[in-house]
């Protein structure tokens, strides 16, 4: 089966799915009551104010967090040579939490504000993994010691986000679920002042995907064929940061994600050319849509209160 037909089924699931998140929870809706609440929002009916403040905006973070994960995850594979790159593995997710607890903490920042010490935690965090795998590696830096550096750099920032909580837990609780990542009981705010980092870093991994391709024909054969190996790496790191950062700020540290999708795209359809960055960013949204269990929220806040 070509590529572009199953693009096209995968589109048409992942509708099917959409309307399936809509008309379904706690209690049925009909399909014309979800399309009169998309098209004809009336406050006063309470299967409107479920299907467009929840189920619709859940749906809408999902899809946007599943995309930013998915392509960050292919691109940091790709030009890594890794295949167990992702932003979570390289400890990008936990550097950007430990700085954003910092910010709360520290300033008080909260919204989209959130971004930027996000930011310097995910370039801080990828910066002590690469040092570490230089260090385990003694400078080869081969897959595993990535991983490995990865792994410590995640754990160390971690611990430092526990003790951050720690020092004032009252202040977190409402940031809990989100330190585990969740997308249920989500407002349009963050993603209203992030969703252009997304769709900026998707279109441009589109237009760096030949660059990509010809990267992992190795370093001289890229440069004999026109492109600069460093500047294209430098490229796919720069969009991959800050795309997992905006999912991190509105989500939280989802991880699995942004590891899985590329490697369910390269069984399907390969991963070279521009269709495989766009299957991989329509695969993803279906397996980020689960929200945490309300037992695991009942945790977290029993956790929260045996803390003060």
């Amino acid at each position: 089966m070509r590529p572009g037909l199953r693009l096209a089924l995968l589109l048409i699931a992942l509708l099917l799915l959409a309307g399936l998140h809509l008309v379904s929870g706690a209690r049925f809706s009909q399909p014309g009551t979800v399309v009169q609440a998309l098209f004809d929002y009336d406050a006063r009916n309470y299967q409107h104010v479920v299907i467009v403040r929840q189920r619709l905006t859940r749906l809408v973070t999902a899809a946007y967090a599943g995309m930013v994960l998915a392509t960050a995850g292919f691109l940091l594979q790709k030009v890594l040579r890794n295949g167990l790159a992702s932003p979570s593995t390289l400890g990008i997710n936990s550097g950007a939490v430990t700085f954003v607890t910092l910010g709360i903490y520290l300033f008080g920042i909260n919204g989209a504000g959130l971004f930027w010490p996000a930011l310097l935690g995910g370039i801080a965090a990828i910066g002590v993994t690469f040092l570490a795998s230089g260090l385990v590696s003694q400078g080869a830096r081969d897959p595993l010691s990535l991983v490995l550096g990865g792994t410590m750099t995640a754990t160390l920032f971690s611990a430092a986000t526990t003790f951050v909580i720690s020092l004032d837990p009252e202040r977190f609780d409402d940031q809990m679920s989100w330190l585990v990542g969740d997308i249920g009981n989500f407002d349009y705010q963050p993603l209203l002042w992030l969703w252009p980092i997304g769709a900026l870093g998707l279109q441009s991994a589109i237009l760096l995907s030949r660059s990509l391709d010809l990267l992992s024909l190795g370093a001289e054969q890229t440069a004999s064929l026109g492109a600069d190996p460093r500047l294209v790496q430098w490229a796919s790191l720069g969009l991959a940061i800050p795309m997992a950062i905006s999912s991190v700020c509105i989500v939280g540290p989802i991880g699995f994600v942004g590891l899985v999708a590329p490697h369910v795209t390269r069984m399907m359809i390969g991963e070279t050319g521009r269709i495989a960055i766009i299957f991989c960013a329509v695969l993803a949204p279906p397996s980020s849509s689960a929200p945490i269990s309300p037992r695991a929220r009942c945790l977290l806040q029993s956790f929260s209160m045996s803390e003060r």
